[in-house]
């Protein structure tokens, strides 16, 4: 699984800790405790306090300033967050704590519930992204799943085939934030013909009947 590079319109919560309360306050928008209430309170209120990659790449944090984020994974941001606090507090007692603000993903195509979903866990898999969409539908086809997924540098396709016991293996498995699940349709859907195999059957049945219906009734008339 590779890890995650932050880009810009992301949203981080970031917890910077230490012996010294006053210095919590200070160093964080709100304090610490009021931080982890923010991400329990929903969304709305974390898009409000956390703090949000700007266009050109920054966050700007209390006392420490701006920082450039676009690219770093969530460890990469935490190590260079420690080393910018050892020029305030030299004895090593503070230390950071970064999350993101769940993995926030969106579906289309052919699922029960499209929409844009958000799963509060560091790592979650197609299947759980899918089921909370209401899963794939009949006329959906399960071996061409497309994962659109962003990068600071640009936009990358995918595709899972999710009737193979081998797409665990893969490291597209796992969905990553921005994500975007689309579920293609199966070719009977395409052609119009109907959404299960019995259906298609019998509407081609149907309209043999009909076909050699109307030729047995010209034939009739003509004779």
């Amino acid at each position: 699984r590779t890890d995650y590079r932050l880009q810009i319109n992301d949203i981080v919560n970031i917890d910077i800790r230490s012996l010294n309360e006053e210095a919590n306050s200070l160093f964080n928008s709100g304090g610490g405790r009021q931080q982890m209430q923010n991400m329990q309170a929903g969304d709305l209120i974390f898009y409000l306090k956390g703090y949000s990659v700007d266009n050109q790449g920054y966050i700007s944090l209390p006392v420490i300033g701006e920082l450039n984020v676009v690219g770093m994974t969530i460890k990469e941001l935490r190590d260079s967050l420690d080393v910018r606090l050892l020029e305030y507090f030299q004895d090593n007692s503070a230390f950071s704590r970064v999350q993101l603000a769940g993995i926030r993903y969106a579906v289309v195509g052919d699922v029960v519930n499209p929409g844009k979903y958000v799963i509060y866990q560091n790592q979650a898999s197609v299947f759980e992204a899918l089921s909370l969409a209401g899963d794939i539908t009949l006329v959906g086809d399960r071996r061409e799943i497309q994962i659109i997924r962003q990068y600071p540098d640009g936009v990358k396709l995918y595709q899972l085939d999710l009737t193979n016991s081998e797409v665990v293996n893969d490291p597209r498995y796992f969905i990553q934030p921005n994500d975007i699940i689309n579920v293609k349709p199966l070719n009977v859907k395409s052609w119009g013909i109907g959404t299960t195999g019995w259906q298609s059957i019998t509407l081609g049945l149907s309209a043999i009947a009909s076909a050699l219906t109307i030729i047995f009734t010209l034939t009739n008339l003509n004779q």
